[in-house]
């Protein structure tokens, strides 16, 4: 898997090589055409991104028995946001979770909510996505608010299912069972998901706005989430890189030279991300003190 991560970024270096060289002139006229104010605002609006994030991870903890407050999992995320980054797309989570064991918070239970993000989180923006997509095909009004109950009645019906899956899960690393999670919480965190993956779509959305390059709001995210959705599967690509973007231009029917425009997205992340890791990582040598 190694030697395939490896060969994948030498191809994406080759294709960004050739994009660069051939198509300079409309990377120039792309920047040119951004307004930096509204780019700013997609930049603080980023940032918010990690409220509904720490919500669902403090929500799965307290379900499985741990009091930890929404702010201090807001902090731990803020500190290792950079570990996304890493190959193996799981060093975030780890970071995370082994700040937060720091605060007490059992091992036990932060690998199942890890496992509970990763089970949960590419399938729900594949679906959020696909109803907006479908949505903005012209179907009826109800079609997708049809399709949306009829597949959150199945997730909560495979409950038992779930609570067996992050049991092995668990075992697997060397931790013990976790409380199985109920009805209820399980609703609270698909909720939660959901509402992360609609934020996201939204910032994104804006953000084509800002490069005046603007397909309208559910188009926009819905082709994003399911794009960003996909990329989540391609376990080769480090945060679906390259896969998500051929993914979103293969979905709205747009020129290849487009994927810089959708990477672009990539590096307002990148920017938030430092800023948040390098006030987090202050924060903590403030309280250090």
């Amino acid at each position: 898997m190694k030697a395939a991560r490896l060969a994948w970024l030498a191809l994406l270096v080759a294709a960004a090589a050739w994009l660069v060289t051939t198509r300079w002139s409309d990377m120039a006229d792309l920047v040119a055409d951004a307004r930096p104010l509204a780019l700013l605002g997609v930049l603080a609006a980023s940032v918010l991104l990690l409220v509904p994030n720490a919500l669902f991870w403090t929500l799965a903890l307290r379900s499985l028995g741990e009091n930890v407050a929404t702010g201090t999992v807001l902090h731990a995320a803020s500190r290792t946001l950079l570990a996304r980054y890493l190959p193996g797309g799981v060093w975030y989570a780890a970071g995370r979770s082994v700040l937060l064991a720091g605060r007490g918070v059992r091992p036990s239970a932060l690998v199942a909510v890890s496992g509970l993000e990763l089970g949960l989180g590419a399938p729900t923006a594949l679906v959020v996505g696909g109803l907006l997509l479908a949505g903005n095909s012209g179907l009826a009004a109800w079609v997708p608010w049809l399709g949306a109950g009829a597949l959150a009645a199945a997730a909560l019906v495979a409950r038992p299912v779930m609570n067996r899956v992050l049991a092995w899960w668990s075992r697997r690393r060397g931790q013990t069972a976790p409380r199985p999670l109920t009805t209820g919480a399980l609703a609270a965190l698909l909720a939660v998901m959901a509402a992360y993956w609609l934020l996201m779509g939204a910032v994104f959305s804006a953000y084509l706005g800002a490069m005046h390059a603007d397909l309208g709001w559910t188009e926009g995210s819905g082709a994003f989430l399911v794009s960003w959705g996909i990329g989540f599967f391609a376990i080769f690509a480090p945060l679906g890189l390259g896969v998500s973007e051929a993914g979103f231009i293969t979905i709205v029917g747009w020129g290849a030279d487009t994927v810089l425009l959708v990477a672009g997205f990539r590096l307002v992340l990148l920017v938030r991300d430092l800023a948040l890791t390098a006030i987090g990582e202050a924060l903590a040598r403030r309280k250090a003190r």
